[in-house]
């Protein structure tokens, strides 16, 4: 029987725990034909709203989209061939661009200037502004700051003149010589009203 009590308590303890943390991720929060929205979705929606948008607002928004979906996909528009490469495309550069944060950020943490570099550059910038530049104390993190992401900058080029190096490239000039460029931008600019 206290065995019994202790579950008790423990289960109400539980219970009253979970009650401030609100809905799980995984609830649905609205039923749009046959596809189910959970929390984790409307959380997802709320934060690309703009700040100010309701509760009503968002959920709208996620109805709206969620039908234009269905109706995409019901005109097959989700197999065609220019939207598969669109997708491919905004993969490719997604991942570009988090590889160059990652890389930026890490060659960022790795580059240091030293106090002499930042007095140099505090000098030159005297120099150039005839003068008109605050006292040192005041500048110095700035340029601290600007001079370390050169720094980061410089490594980030040469890392990608490494990929260059390493990379096996070989171009073919009398095929690209071939590439009617204005008329390739012409036909990919009216692709979309075929």
């Amino acid at each position: 029987m206290k065995n019994m009590h202790i579950f008790t308590a423990v289960a109400v303890l539980a219970l009253a725990a979970g009650c401030g943390q609100g809905p799980d991720k995984g609830q649905v929060v609205a039923r749009i034909n046959r596809y189910q929205a959970t929390v984790d979705d409307f959380r997802q929606e709320a934060a690309m709203n703009l700040p100010g948008a309701s509760r009503d607002q968002i959920l709208d928004d996620m109805i709206t989209k969620e039908l234009f979906l269905e109706q995409a996909q019901k005109m097959g528009l989700d197999k065609d061939e220019r939207f598969m490469k669109e997708i491919e495309n905004y993969w490719k550069q997604t991942l570009i661009k988090r590889l160059i944060r990652i890389k930026g950020e890490e060659f960022l943490a790795a580059a240091v200037v030293g106090d002499d570099e930042v007095k140099a550059g505090y000098d030159r910038l005297v120099e150039e502004s005839e003068g008109r530049i605050g006292p040192y104390e005041k500048v110095s993190g700035r340029i601290r700051e600007a001079l370390k992401r050169e720094k980061a900058q410089a490594m980030l080029d040469a890392w990608v003149t490494g990929l260059r190096k390493a990379a096996d490239v070989k171009i073919y000039d009398d095929v690209l010589k071939g590439i009617d460029l204005r008329k390739l931008r012409s036909e990919d600019g009216g692709a979309d009203e075929k």
